[in-house]
Protein backbone atom coordinates (compact mmCIF):
# COMPACT_ATOMS: atom_id res chain seq x y z
CA UNK A 1 0.00 0.00 0.00
CA UNK A 2 1.22 3.77 -0.43
CA UNK A 3 2.99 5.60 1.82
CA UNK A 4 -0.43 7.88 2.07
CA UNK A 5 -3.00 5.69 3.91
CA UNK A 6 -6.34 8.25 4.72
CA UNK A 7 -8.15 9.38 1.93
CA UNK A 8 -10.92 12.08 1.51
CA UNK A 9 -13.54 10.85 -1.35
CA UNK A 10 -16.21 13.49 -2.42
CA UNK A 11 -18.94 12.13 -4.03
CA UNK A 12 -18.83 9.31 -2.14
CA UNK A 13 -22.82 8.08 -2.01
CA UNK A 14 -22.98 6.56 -5.55
CA UNK A 15 -21.02 5.66 -8.50
CA UNK A 16 -17.39 6.42 -9.09
CA UNK A 17 -16.64 8.40 -5.52
CA UNK A 18 -18.44 5.71 -3.94
CA UNK A 19 -16.52 2.84 -6.01
CA UNK A 20 -13.26 4.75 -5.32
CA UNK A 21 -13.84 4.71 -1.86
CA UNK A 22 -14.65 0.70 -1.72
CA UNK A 23 -11.23 0.26 -4.01
CA UNK A 24 -9.55 1.90 -1.58
CA UNK A 25 -10.67 0.45 1.43
CA UNK A 26 -9.89 -2.75 -0.03
CA UNK A 27 -6.19 -1.49 -0.27
CA UNK A 28 -5.85 -0.96 2.77
CA UNK A 29 -6.90 2.52 3.25
CA UNK A 30 -8.97 5.09 5.38
CA UNK A 31 -11.70 6.33 3.83
CA UNK A 32 -14.11 9.78 5.02
CA UNK A 33 -16.73 10.06 2.71
CA UNK A 34 -18.36 12.60 1.64
CA UNK A 35 -21.81 13.82 0.33
CA UNK A 36 -24.04 16.56 0.58
CA UNK A 37 -26.50 14.54 2.31
CA UNK A 38 -24.94 12.48 4.71
CA UNK A 39 -28.15 10.59 5.36
CA UNK A 40 -27.38 8.95 1.88
CA UNK A 41 -23.94 7.47 3.21
CA UNK A 42 -25.44 5.99 5.84
CA UNK A 43 -26.14 2.56 3.28
CA UNK A 44 -23.45 2.43 1.76
CA UNK A 45 -20.85 2.44 4.45
CA UNK A 46 -22.42 -0.60 5.51
CA UNK A 47 -20.78 -2.17 2.50
CA UNK A 48 -18.78 -5.28 4.27
CA UNK A 49 -15.76 -4.04 1.76
CA UNK A 50 -15.47 -1.55 4.80
CA UNK A 51 -15.08 -3.29 7.55
CA UNK A 52 -11.42 -3.64 8.25
CA UNK A 53 -10.36 0.11 7.64
CA UNK A 54 -11.80 3.35 9.56
CA UNK A 55 -14.49 5.33 7.75
CA UNK A 56 -16.11 8.30 8.38
CA UNK A 57 -19.03 9.72 6.81
CA UNK A 58 -18.73 13.48 6.67
CA UNK A 59 -20.95 16.21 4.95
CA UNK A 60 -20.10 18.42 2.13
CA UNK A 61 -21.38 21.65 0.95
CA UNK A 62 -19.19 22.48 -2.14
CA UNK A 63 -21.36 25.63 -2.83
CA UNK A 64 -19.92 27.26 1.03
CA UNK A 65 -16.51 28.09 1.95
CA UNK A 66 -17.10 26.90 5.27
CA UNK A 67 -18.94 23.78 4.61
CA UNK A 68 -15.78 22.98 2.52
CA UNK A 69 -13.43 23.85 5.72
CA UNK A 70 -15.97 22.12 8.17
CA UNK A 71 -15.97 18.78 5.82
CA UNK A 72 -12.17 18.63 5.56
CA UNK A 73 -11.49 19.39 9.40
CA UNK A 74 -14.09 16.71 10.07
CA UNK A 75 -12.53 14.21 8.11
CA UNK A 76 -8.75 14.70 9.40
CA UNK A 77 -9.89 14.80 12.74
CA UNK A 78 -11.57 11.70 12.68
CA UNK A 79 -9.08 9.91 10.59
CA UNK A 80 -6.03 11.26 12.33
CA UNK A 81 -5.05 13.40 9.22
CA UNK A 82 -6.00 13.60 5.47
CA UNK A 83 -2.87 12.82 2.56
CA UNK A 84 -5.27 11.52 0.04
CA UNK A 85 -8.18 14.00 -1.82
CA UNK A 86 -10.50 12.25 -4.46
CA UNK A 87 -12.45 14.96 -6.14
CA UNK A 88 -15.21 13.03 -7.76
CA UNK A 89 -18.40 15.00 -6.88
CA UNK A 90 -20.26 17.21 -9.75
CA UNK A 91 -22.99 18.50 -11.42
CA UNK A 92 -24.07 17.63 -15.05
CA UNK A 93 -26.02 19.71 -17.33
CA UNK A 94 -27.19 18.79 -20.63
CA UNK A 95 -28.40 22.12 -22.49
CA UNK A 96 -27.64 23.94 -25.46
CA UNK A 97 -25.28 26.86 -24.96
CA UNK A 98 -27.88 29.75 -25.61
CA UNK A 99 -30.19 28.38 -22.90
CA UNK A 100 -27.61 28.02 -19.93
CA UNK A 101 -28.66 30.45 -17.49
CA UNK A 102 -26.45 32.76 -15.31
CA UNK A 103 -27.30 30.58 -12.25
CA UNK A 104 -26.84 26.92 -13.74
CA UNK A 105 -23.29 28.14 -15.11
CA UNK A 106 -22.67 29.50 -11.18
CA UNK A 107 -23.61 26.54 -9.48
CA UNK A 108 -21.96 23.89 -12.01
CA UNK A 109 -19.05 25.83 -11.74
CA UNK A 110 -18.81 25.91 -8.66
CA UNK A 111 -19.59 22.51 -7.39
CA UNK A 112 -17.24 20.77 -10.34
CA UNK A 113 -13.97 23.54 -10.54
CA UNK A 114 -14.51 25.96 -7.68
CA UNK A 115 -14.81 23.17 -4.45
CA UNK A 116 -12.44 20.77 -5.53
CA UNK A 117 -10.13 23.73 -6.15
CA UNK A 118 -10.21 25.22 -3.00
CA UNK A 119 -10.83 21.42 -0.65
CA UNK A 120 -7.14 21.08 -2.98
CA UNK A 121 -6.38 23.86 -1.08
CA UNK A 122 -7.08 22.69 2.29
CA UNK A 123 -5.50 19.41 1.61
CA UNK A 124 -2.25 21.24 0.40
CA UNK A 125 -1.96 23.50 3.49
CA UNK A 126 -2.27 20.39 5.75
CA UNK A 127 0.09 18.30 4.07
CA UNK A 128 2.69 20.94 4.24
CA UNK A 129 1.97 21.86 7.84
CA UNK A 130 2.32 18.59 9.14
CA UNK A 131 5.44 17.54 6.49
CA UNK A 132 3.29 14.60 4.71
CA UNK A 133 3.13 13.84 1.26
CA UNK A 134 0.02 14.20 -0.47
CA UNK A 135 -2.04 13.00 -3.48
CA UNK A 136 -4.94 14.89 -5.16
CA UNK A 137 -7.15 12.96 -7.98
CA UNK A 138 -9.18 15.51 -9.77
CA UNK A 139 -12.35 13.15 -11.23
CA UNK A 140 -12.46 15.03 -14.87
CA UNK A 141 -14.18 13.83 -18.03
CA UNK A 142 -13.52 13.65 -21.72
CA UNK A 143 -16.11 16.05 -22.51
CA UNK A 144 -13.12 18.42 -21.06
CA UNK A 145 -10.85 17.31 -23.87
CA UNK A 146 -13.43 17.22 -27.01
CA UNK A 147 -16.63 19.35 -27.94
CA UNK A 148 -19.81 17.97 -27.41
CA UNK A 149 -22.84 19.72 -28.57
CA UNK A 150 -25.53 20.36 -25.26
CA UNK A 151 -22.41 19.63 -22.63
CA UNK A 152 -20.32 23.21 -23.14
CA UNK A 153 -20.31 24.16 -19.58
CA UNK A 154 -20.09 20.74 -18.40
CA UNK A 155 -17.34 20.21 -20.58
CA UNK A 156 -15.50 24.13 -19.83
CA UNK A 157 -15.74 22.67 -16.07
CA UNK A 158 -13.94 19.85 -16.78
CA UNK A 159 -11.46 21.23 -19.08
CA UNK A 160 -10.74 23.60 -16.28
CA UNK A 161 -10.27 20.56 -13.59
CA UNK A 162 -7.71 19.52 -15.96
CA UNK A 163 -5.54 22.53 -16.03
CA UNK A 164 -6.55 23.05 -12.04
CA UNK A 165 -4.48 19.77 -11.89
CA UNK A 166 -1.81 21.35 -14.23
CA UNK A 167 -1.10 24.40 -11.97
CA UNK A 168 -1.10 22.73 -8.54
CA UNK A 169 0.84 19.92 -9.43
CA UNK A 170 3.78 22.68 -10.61
CA UNK A 171 2.86 24.83 -7.72
CA UNK A 172 3.40 22.05 -5.11
CA UNK A 173 5.37 19.64 -6.43
CA UNK A 174 8.65 20.83 -4.33
CA UNK A 175 6.11 19.94 -1.28
CA UNK A 176 5.33 16.53 -2.52
CA UNK A 177 1.96 16.87 -3.23
CA UNK A 178 1.14 15.18 -6.28
CA UNK A 179 -2.25 16.57 -8.82
CA UNK A 180 -3.32 14.53 -11.42
CA UNK A 181 -6.65 14.21 -13.37
CA UNK A 182 -8.73 11.23 -14.32
CA UNK A 183 -11.52 11.46 -17.24
CA UNK A 184 -13.13 9.09 -17.83
CA UNK A 185 -15.98 8.48 -20.80
CA UNK A 186 -19.53 7.54 -20.28
CA UNK A 187 -19.73 5.31 -17.49
CA UNK A 188 -22.85 4.03 -16.82
CA UNK A 189 -23.64 4.54 -13.03
CA UNK A 190 -27.36 5.07 -12.45
CA UNK A 191 -27.14 8.66 -12.77
CA UNK A 192 -25.44 8.17 -15.70
CA UNK A 193 -28.47 5.58 -16.85
CA UNK A 194 -31.09 7.84 -16.07
CA UNK A 195 -29.51 10.65 -18.08
CA UNK A 196 -29.23 8.37 -21.12
CA UNK A 197 -31.72 6.23 -21.50
CA UNK A 198 -31.44 2.71 -23.28
CA UNK A 199 -32.28 3.29 -26.79
CA UNK A 200 -31.28 5.57 -29.64
CA UNK A 201 -29.18 7.96 -27.50
CA UNK A 202 -27.42 5.60 -25.48
CA UNK A 203 -26.51 3.51 -28.35
CA UNK A 204 -25.00 6.86 -29.88
CA UNK A 205 -23.05 7.72 -27.30
CA UNK A 206 -21.44 3.83 -27.37
CA UNK A 207 -21.08 4.10 -30.85
CA UNK A 208 -18.38 6.61 -30.21
CA UNK A 209 -16.33 4.81 -28.46
CA UNK A 210 -13.98 2.53 -30.55
CA UNK A 211 -13.96 -0.86 -27.98
CA UNK A 212 -17.68 -0.47 -28.61
CA UNK A 213 -18.41 -0.70 -24.79
CA UNK A 214 -18.68 2.38 -21.68
CA UNK A 215 -15.75 1.92 -19.58
CA UNK A 216 -16.96 0.12 -16.03
CA UNK A 217 -17.03 2.48 -12.33
CA UNK A 218 -14.61 -0.17 -10.99
CA UNK A 219 -11.64 1.16 -14.22
CA UNK A 220 -12.30 4.54 -13.14
CA UNK A 221 -11.51 3.45 -9.41
CA UNK A 222 -8.47 1.39 -10.07
CA UNK A 223 -6.99 4.70 -12.26
CA UNK A 224 -7.10 6.57 -9.08
CA UNK A 225 -6.00 3.95 -7.03
CA UNK A 226 -2.93 3.66 -9.06
CA UNK A 227 -2.03 7.21 -9.29
CA UNK A 228 -2.05 7.56 -5.18
CA UNK A 229 -0.15 4.44 -4.89
CA UNK A 230 4.03 4.27 -4.54
CA UNK A 231 4.01 2.74 -8.19
CA UNK A 232 2.88 6.53 -9.38
CA UNK A 233 5.28 8.57 -7.51
CA UNK A 234 6.80 9.98 -10.48
CA UNK A 235 3.61 11.11 -12.01
CA UNK A 236 2.19 14.24 -11.41
CA UNK A 237 -0.05 17.28 -13.79
CA UNK A 238 -1.06 14.08 -16.08
CA UNK A 239 -4.31 13.61 -17.51
CA UNK A 240 -5.14 9.44 -17.35
CA UNK A 241 -8.10 8.84 -19.90
CA UNK A 242 -10.44 6.07 -19.54
CA UNK A 243 -12.17 6.33 -22.43
CA UNK A 244 -12.24 3.26 -24.45
CA UNK A 245 -9.66 4.77 -26.78
CA UNK A 246 -12.19 7.84 -27.82
CA UNK A 247 -9.47 10.17 -27.81
CA UNK A 248 -6.79 7.83 -29.76
CA UNK A 249 -8.97 8.25 -33.10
Amino acid sequence: MSNLRRALVTGASTGIGLETSLTLARAGYDVALASRNIGSLEEPMAHPDFAGVNTVAVTLDLLSEQGIADCFNVAAESLGGIEILVNSAGLPLLKAAQDVTWDEWDSLLDVNLKGAFFLSGHLARHCIAAGKLGAIVNIASTHGLVGLAMRSVYGISKGGMMQMSRALAVEWIKQGIRVNTVAPTTVMTQSRMDFLPEGEIRDRARGRIPTGRFPEVHEVAAAVRYLVSDDAVSITGQTLAVDGGLLAE
